[in-house]
């Protein structure tokens, strides 16, 4: 059986092949053998696929969020389906822990189909956020406050990413402990923008590194080992969002008052948004450690950049501007160049 690569890397296996023949490390004859093992694929299928599963996640996403948000379309879809909110809770919950079980069983008989296997889990994911979704319509729940439908599913699905090991369902888990905190602090704010004194992005940017700092006990705990890349990845991405919306909002209470301040005056938040962003880059190079180096490089650039639009946008002439912003760009894709053949 040959082993299907992408042109890239079976460039770069042909070269090290060459090479050790080259040394006398292996023969012509045994060179030919390897090269024989190997083809390149003429498309890549796998990142077809994995596309193709995102799109159609995304929009299932966008689907049920919509119909959630709209008191009316719930409303209108029971009386639709003419069945009680309450059997459809139990009826969607009944669904997504089948879909829960098929997902775990198709992994253990096609554990390489890891793309379709984590799609099925996150139909699972969307049906219990549809079933937490009627519940809120039925007698019991219709005084509670809207954080607590929020609650639920988190819970559910930091649990069952523990339990089953799946990634995916562990990052909704995440994604719905931010919007919990969004809904919760609100709430106990009266619908103020500020919580303790910080506002959305100030609070976010506190979550981000409460996860990052949960994610470095987690290789201590077997249960949790095999997510904590994943867990890190989404408190950084927490965290370095955050602070570039620090760097845009600051941290005032209204849209009003932030609208009456200019852009110089939050220089402070530029100024320790680039300062995190170049200490993840240090221990990223120190620990070898590719997603803080890749985190620390792309907010650099986007804050910058944000600096430059907002301070020079309406300064300089828009030809000079998109000149300068073009020579940056050609010197990045320069210096990226020379560090990509450098690694080759």
């Amino acid at each position: 059986m040959t082993l299907k690569l992408n042109k890239r890397k079976a460039q770069i296996i042909d070269e090290m092949i060459t090479h050790w023949e080259q040394e006398a490390l292996i023969n012509p004859e045994q060179g030919e053998t390897l090269r024989k093992s190997y083809h390149v694929a003429s498309f890549d299928w796998k990142l077809l696929a994995v596309y193709s599963f995102w799109i159609a996640i995304a929009c299932f996403v966008l689907s049920v969020l919509l119909l959630i948000a709209d008191d009316y379309l719930m409303s209108l879809l029971a009386k639709l389906i003419n069945t009680p909110a309450s059997v459809l809770t139990v009826l969607t919950a009944l669904t997504s822990i089948g879909l829960y079980y098929l997902g775990v069983k198709r992994r253990l008989k096609y554990p390489l189909k890891t793309v379709s296997n984590e799609a099925i889990f996150f139909f699972g994911v969307l049906l219990t956020a549809v079933s937490v979704g009627f519940f809120s319509k039925t007698a019991i729940a219709e005084h509670w406050r809207e954080s607590l439908f929020i609650a639920i599913p988190t819970v559910i699905y930091l649990i069952l990413g523990i339990r089953l090991k799946s990634v995916l369902i562990w990052l909704f888990g995440l994604l719905a402990a931010g919007i919990y905190l969004l809904s919760e602090t609100a709430y106990l704010s009266g619908n103020h923008y500020q919580f303790f004194g910080m506002n959305i992005p100030l609070q976010f940017a506190c979550f981000g590194l409460f996860v990052i700092g949960l994610s470095l006990l987690f290789p201590k705990l077997s249960p949790l080992k095999p997510l904590t890349e994943a867990t890190r990845f989404a408190g950084l991405l927490y965290f370095f969002t955050s602070l570039w919306l620090l760097t845009i909002f600051g941290n005032y209470h209204s849209l009003h008052e932030w609208s009456q301040i200019k852009q110089i005056e939050l220089w402070s938040w530029t100024i320790l948004a680039l300062i995190c962003s170049a200490a993840a880059i240090v221990i990223g190079i120190k620990n070898n450690d590719v997603l803080s180096r890749s985190f620390g490089i792309i907010y650099t650039l986007i804050v910058l950049y944000t600096e430059y639009i907002e301070y020079f946008w309406g300064e300089i002439h828009k030809a000079l501007f998109f000149a300068i912003l073009a020579l940056s760009f050609w010197v990045i894709g320069t210096k990226a160049e020379k560090l990509w053949q450098l690694g080759k």
